[in-house]
């Protein structure tokens, strides 16, 4: 009798040993399954978020200066997610398309471009201040040197500054095409102060200042030829100076209203 209470007792406490081995193993393995579904869900969101900042300046990024660093980041974000990924083909699918799209070419830089809304050109700025506030935390991260970091800044900033001065191209273009010299010329050489104050050296300014400083030229050159034929050049240049004068007071007047 004694003997079988023994062993009644000692398989009892094999029951309740095996229990808790088989419990704590089921808990670990539930932790581990909660682990790899958080950094599975981290990853997905900073991939979706990366993918959101190269889509959401595709259509005026004219440099991949700073899209390469976010595909960099990009890819190797989906390349951790792929570890994780319940579905690690679609994973890969993703890769394939951000390898195919760090490969394409950025945009050709146009002086002549479509018309943007305020909302437009509202949410292109919020993109860019958002992208670079990502930039700064890739810098901090040590993903891009200090110099990268500036000169995919001063893209930015050269991106602001070309959203700024959307609506006075367009306007000044289309009335350069519809003969209106005089508005154009006075657009125009709103740009122009625009540019020259502007501190940021890049390659679109300097199209951009050729392209408008062009667009000058073809609007004087007709009064400056007809100066030279002029039977009363000093009446024909007087008369130039002080349309040039009005155009200079209309070129100001929109910077202290902006200011």
């Amino acid at each position: 009798m004694a003997t079988l209470q023994i062993l009644t007792i000692a398989f009892l406490i094999i029951i309740v040993i095996l229990s808790v081995i088989i419990g704590s193993r089921a808990h670990q393995k539930e932790k581990e399954i909660t682990a790899r579904r958080v950094k599975q869900l981290h990853l997905s969101n900073r991939a979706d978020r990366i993918e959101q900042h190269i889509r959401g300046i595709k259509d005026i990024n004219t440099d991949t200066i700073a899209t390469d660093v976010l595909y960099d980041f990009y890819l190797d974000t989906l390349r951790e997610l792929l570890q994780y990924s319940d579905d690690p083909e679609k994973t890969e699918i993703r890769i394939a398309k951000a390898e195919e799209g760090q490969n394409s070419d950025a945009i050709e830089f146009n002086p002549e471009p479509e018309i943007l809304n305020f909302q437009e050109k509202s949410n292109y700025k919020e993109r860019l201040t958002k992208l670079a506030k990502l930039l700064l935390y890739l810098r901090r991260k040590g993903r891009i040197s200090n110099a990268h970091y500036q000169a995919c800044y001063d893209y930015l900033r050269w991106l602001n500054l070309w959203l700024q001065l959307n609506r006075q191209l367009v306007q000044a273009n289309k009335n350069f095409e519809d003969g209106d010299m005089r508005v154009a010329q006075t657009l125009y050489g709103v740009i122009l102060s625009h540019i020259k104050s502007d501190t940021v050296e890049r390659p679109e300014k300097k199209i951009l200042s050729t392209f408008v400083t062009d667009r000058m030229k073809a609007i004087l050159s007709p009064q400056i030829e007809a100066i030279k034929n002029s039977d009363n050049p000093e009446e024909v240049l007087g008369d130039l100076i002080q349309n040039i004068d009005k155009n200079k007071a209309n070129t100001q007047e929109p910077q202290k209203t902006k200011s």
